[in-house]
């Protein structure tokens, strides 16, 4: 296959994922049986919500396997998996693309490299997230939030260097790697110094989060953030689809 066909199948593959997860992840919601981290059964006095809570509700409560109204949730589950399956998908395509434009640049094939086997350790991680439901095996499922999220800021901060030194793509582009480096990095803090549950409370059956205001908080952060760079990542898929770049590819 020649290079502009596998760039523009890469890029294709990219955006059919990326818009995968907004399907999957929508289907997921509508299933979702209800129930939130504070709306459950062991915080008395407090009225079990019966849908899905975008200030709630976290995007890893789709694939719990117990919904925390106390219903089954195989079938959010099951599209919370297949979102996630798509995401690392996306993941990975979109950087094989972008190593046929920054291989141009001899001085940045490397660095390419580095940011697509980092890219893979992040869709791995993803993936992870998906296969590991939080109301069972907690632990592991943290585990591979903070690969996924971690893994991913070291690729934004590689990306935003790379098109910033490429000879062949705009500055703005580098810009808006940096903005999502920023934004990975603000939950990516949020995760480690605002816990919203100790993980040993977790395990000792204490699954409330200090106040509601707490789950609002962090609920809202992950919206904020997994909306941004999807949206981010999707618009740039557009940019890189334009002819000009097709056009860089030998």
């Amino acid at each position: 296959m020649h290079n502009k066909q596998k760039y523009k199948t890469l890029l294709n593959t990219a955006l059919c994922g990326g818009s995968l997860f907004f399907i999957l992840s929508l289907l997921g919601m509508y299933f979702y049986p209800g129930g939130t981290m504070w709306h459950n059964s062991s915080n008395e006095g407090v009225i079990i919500t019966k849908y899905y809570s975008h200030t709630l509700n976290f995007f890893s409560d789709l694939g719990s396997l117990q919904a925390w109204s106390g219903n089954h949730n195989i079938i959010s589950n099951f599209f919370f998996v297949a979102s996630l399956f798509s995401v690392a998908i996306a993941i990975v395509s979109l950087y094989y693309a972008f190593h046929y434009i920054l291989k141009k640049d001899k001085k940045l094939i490397l660095l390419s490299k580095i940011g697509i086997f980092i890219s893979i350790i992040s869709a791995i991680g993803f993936v992870g997230v998906g296969f590991t439901p939080s109301d069972t095996l907690h632990e592991e499922h943290m585990f591979f939030v903070n690969l996924a999220f971690r893994s991913f800021l070291i690729v934004m901060f590689i990306y935003s260097y790379a098109i910033f030194k490429s000879s062949y793509l705009k500055n703005y582009l580098a810009l808006i790697y940096f903005l999502l480096f920023c934004l990975v990095l603000y939950y990516t803090f949020i995760l480690v110094m605002f816990p919203l549950i100790d993980s040993n409370d977790f395990a000792n059956g204490i699954r409330l989060p200090r106040s509601i205001d707490d789950l609002k908080f962090h609920v809202v952060s992950q919206k904020f953030v997994v909306y941004g760079l999807s949206f981010s990542i999707l618009w740039q898929l557009f940019q890189l689809k334009k002819q000009k770049y097709i056009d860089l590819i030998d």
